[in-house]
């Protein structure tokens, strides 16, 4: 019978030998080197993180040095692909916009835990209550967001895209009065807040005038203004008149019974090559509904 130390070694010995075969084997084989990255991938591939810091800023496909901002990417955004510590962010049009380094963000899941202990040893940290408000957010947390959001706006009162955040918040509950009011309050802070990589105003009039367009109260609804704002942003910026500004007027021309006016524009929006992917059916199903009521109402205005 071998001594126990020699048994112990033994084994110790297979099992390298039985590891070291494993490796070469993986590295000899394409197929199986793919799906042992497909397994690491799987961590990350349509999950959904919560960024670090900045305010949403991806490094550019063409330029990994440049980072910027750009509409349609939020600090909370899902992974399209990874590419070793490159996580490729897909933006709310559906398609990558850029990339982030793995080490730079959180997992959704992991994201309340952890700015809330943050938060106890930092109570006066804004920028924590702004991504943990996006993560309640996110995870449909609506009462605890909102707490969230308006104590990162009372501890970094001159910031614009804290009311944006917030101002979006409001127009998911449909508090059309509150969203507005937001909107109008980043609109005079931001010349003097952090830059953007997009215009922030124009984004801001384009939020305000799917406010007015869309708002269930009556009283908030006005088509007028929602006509004004979108204009106001193209005549700021003309990229906004591309199909997103098409479909945004659509709708404030529906809302003041202009259907022929709203089915044209939302025909422009769908003949745009490649504009939001994830879009598309919505977009379609809306020109199809505008089609509709028209066709009920005999071809006519109403």
């Amino acid at each position: 019978m071998s001594p126990p130390n020699v048994d112990s070694t033994m084994n110790l010995l297979r099992a390298r030998s039985t590891l070291i075969a494993c490796v070469c084997l993986l590295a000899a084989s394409p197929a199986l080197s793919q799906t042992v990255r497909g397994l690491a991938d799987s961590g990350w591939v349509n999950q959904r993180i919560v960024m670090l810091k900045g305010m949403g800023e991806v490094h550019s496909p063409s330029d990994s040095t440049r980072l910027a901002t750009a509409v349609g990417i939020n600090l909370v955004a899902p992974i399209s692909r990874r590419e070793g510590r490159r996580l490729w962010i897909m933006s709310t049009s559906g398609g990558d916009s850029g990339w982030v380094d793995s080490v730079d963000v959180l997992r959704l899941a992991d994201a309340i835990p952890y700015f809330t202990r943050l938060i106890e040893r930092q109570p006066d940290n804004w920028d924590a209550y702004l991504r943990r408000a996006e993560a309640e957010y996110a995870l449909n947390q609506r009462d605890a967001a909102a707490a969230d959001y308006s104590k990162a706006i009372e501890l970094h009162p001159a910031e614009a895209f804290l009311y944006l955040r917030r101002g979006r918040h409001y127009n998911s509950l449909r508090a059309c009065d509150r969203a507005l009011s937001d909107f109008d309050k980043a609109i005079t802070l931001a010349p003097t807040s952090a830059p953007q990589g997009y215009n922030l105003v124009v984004e801001l009039y384009s939020l305000e005038s799917s406010v007015y367009s869309g708002c269930p109260d009556s009283t908030r609804r006005n088509p007028r203004k929602a006509i004004d704002a979108i204009q106001r942003a193209i005549a700021l910026d003309s990229s906004r008149g591309g199909a997103r500004g098409f479909v945004i007027l659509a709708v404030a021309y529906a809302s003041n019974g202009d259907l022929a006016e709203a089915i044209k524009l939302m025909k422009q929006a769908l003949a745009v090559p490649g504009a939001a992917p994830s879009y598309r059916q919505e977009w379609q199903r809306q020109l199809e509904e505008y089609e509709r009521v028209l066709a009920a109402r005999g071809g006519g205005p109403r």
